[in-house]
């Protein structure tokens, strides 16, 4: 089904059994759960990094283990990313840390929310943003991309257009479409597959059509207000509908990988296959 929709399908942090993987041993626990049900991409948390200070306690301790994560997610063929959405006081630190451990491990992407210039005006600090992801990107030669996410919450930086506008000013960055966010801000915006349309032409129109051959996405239910995101929920009884996103990649032709953030992890998303399988068909 993921070969004819033409998205690796992943979750985020962890499998039922381990919600979040907090040590190695529990993240090659979670590949072998993820390759027996056929997941093909997993986003590592930064708690199972809580214990690496900086890149040089990396390579003299830590150095191995990333190595075989790596190597066992290779082979067993799933598509490794990392995900930092708080970057705290010291955003610059966790940018380089990050960015390395992502290129150490061969992943796919590493995901940032680009908010973490939080007290600043948002034009100032979306060009400190550009500036510090080009600055990391030369500075250690950043293999994995990163990903730039759009946020959830009204009034913070990190819409689709502050997303285009930092791409288009940074070099090895991408974006990543986290659909319940765009859902969130717009008080329920996603409501129809035209809307889901008119998100992939505005992208299209700001970065090029390139990103749509490998599209990264996130997927959920979401509880919103006026500000925005409240909190993730389950895909039951949401109001956003898993079924326009596929109609509208398929009509594109969108190929990638999508994330599901889904409570229940494998086993709920397990159940919404058929229905997938039947859109595709």
């Amino acid at each position: 089904m993921q070969d004819r929709l033409g998205m690796k399908i992943g979750v985020t942090y962890g499998v039922s059994t381990i919600p979040i993987v907090k040590t190695i041993d529990q993240a090659l626990e979670a590949l072998r759960e993820l390759y027996k049900v056929g997941f093909r991409a997993l986003v590592l948390p930064p708690e199972l990094f809580a214990n690496i200070q900086d890149t040089t306690e990396l390579y003299k301790e830590y150095y191995g283990d990333l190595l075989r994560l790596k190597n066992i997610a290779k082979k067993f063929g799933i598509e490794l990313s990392l995900r930092q959405t708080d970057f705290g006081d010291m955003p610059e630190n966790k940018l380089r840390l990050f960015s390395t451990i992502s290129s150490v491990m061969d992943c796919r992407t590493f995901a940032i929310h680009p908010n973490f210039y939080s007290r600043m005006p948002q034009q100032q600090a979306l060009k400190l943003v550009v500036y510090k992801i080009n600055e990391i990107v030369n500075e250690l030669r950043v293999k994995a991309k990163i990903g730039i996410e759009n946020t959830g919450r009204v009034g913070e930086l990190g819409s689709i257009e502050d997303v285009i506008e930092i791409c288009k000013r940074t070099t090895n960055t991408e974006p990543v479409i986290n659909w319940a966010h765009i859902h969130a801000r717009g008080a329920g915006y996603l409501k129809t597959q035209d809307n889901f349309r008119s998100v992939v032409d505005q992208l299209n129109r700001g970065i090029g059509q390139a990103w749509m051959r490998d599209a990264y996405f996130f997927f959920s239910g979401i509880k919103y207000g006026p500000s925005g995101e409240l909190g993730h929920m389950s895909f039951i009884g949401s109001d956003l509908k898993l079924e326009h996103l596929i109609r509208t990649a398929l009509s594109y032709g969108i190929t990638g990988t999508i994330i599901f953030e889904e409570p229940e992890r494998e086993k709920r998303i397990v159940d919404i296959l058929d229905q997938l399988g039947d859109m595709v068909r």
